[in-house]
């Protein structure tokens, strides 16, 4: 009997390892759609099919026929000058470790006749531009922002991006910086940037789209400043998040599938990061705290 038993289970651990080599398909596909469904997508805005579809998107929540075609207008100009790297024809899957990979991204300048380097498109200009009809301020914005000297350079020197008064004062007030004073504290920063929105009396309007803003800190003004931006989107499977990458850089439409999954691509940019002095960066979805 005893013998029996011991045959009987070799049996069952020699059927145990074979199934063990063999995988399980209902499981290996299971668990291949689970880690396509955790994996960030991207695109550069290249193509007419992604294009549409980006496009589509941001007028069903609001954005302008106008807005959009400027988007592309601005996208189209830039990818043509590309002369070194590659952009994301459609989406494709971007890397986890590394986020998109434009280091070796190169573009022609664009150039008056007189060599006068014309200025080129960065996040908050972007964002702006997709936003500027769902929102709205008293047009309070503080004096002496440094850091938004070459937005107003280029939106009071080049065309494309010129603004009315009114959203000139909008524009300001949105993404004026935010006085810390000497407060070394985290929540501390959080409750001025909220307090900053509550004076300058920022609403944003519309379903479903918000305005994500990385607030970076700066000790030696005392402030935190608008150091990225972009525009997120609610989708039937998702979110898409639509933001011009970089003065140097591409623009970018990405899929996420949740807000967590954004927050943690954002924080991965090394480029938000100073020395040891600065607090960390703030993620505000409009005037709440990115969660």
């Amino acid at each position: 009997m005893k013998k029996q038993l011991t045959i009987a289970a070799s049996w069952i651990a020699a059927a145990a390892l074979f199934a063990g080599c063999a995988g399980n398909p209902s499981m290996e596909n299971a668990t291949e759609k689970l880690k396509e469904d955790r994996q960030i997508t991207y695109s550069n805005l290249v193509d007419a099919e992604t294009q549409k579809e980006v496009t589509d998107l941001l007028k069903a929540h609001g954005v302008t026929q106008e807005q959009t075609d400027t988007l592309i207008s601005w996208a189209d100009d830039f990818n043509t000058r590309v002369t070194s790297g590659k952009l994301s024809e459609g989406f494709h899957t971007m890397p986890e470790n590394t986020g998109a990979d434009y280091q070796g991204l190169i573009i022609q300048n664009n150039e008056a006749e007189d060599g006068w380097i014309y200025p080129e498109a960065n996040c908050r200009l972007t964002s702006y531009l997709l936003m500027k009809n769902l929102i709205h301020t008293n047009g309070k914005s503080p004096d002496n922002d440094t850091f938004l000297m070459f937005d107003m350079e280029a939106i009071d020197t080049y065309e494309p991006f010129y603004l009315t008064k009114e959203e000139r004062g909008n524009f300001t007030s949105l993404f004026g910086w935010v006085p810390v004073d000497a407060s070394d504290k985290l929540e501390e920063h959080i409750q001025r940037i909220q307090n900053a929105w509550k004076e300058r009396e920022i609403k944003v309007e519309g379903e479903g789209i918000s305005l994500i803003t990385v607030y970076l800190h700066s000790p030696l003004e005392n402030v935190r400043f608008v150091g990225h931006t972009g525009v997120l989107i609610e989708t039937e499977d998702g979110l898409m998040f639509v933001e011009k990458y970089g003065p140097q850089f591409p623009f970018q439409a990405s899929k996420f599938q949740n807000r967590e999954q954004l927050k943690q691509y954002l924080l991965g940019r090394a480029d938000l990061y100073g020395d040891e002095t600065e607090l960390e960066p703030i993620i505000m979805e409009n005037d709440q705290l990115l969660t």
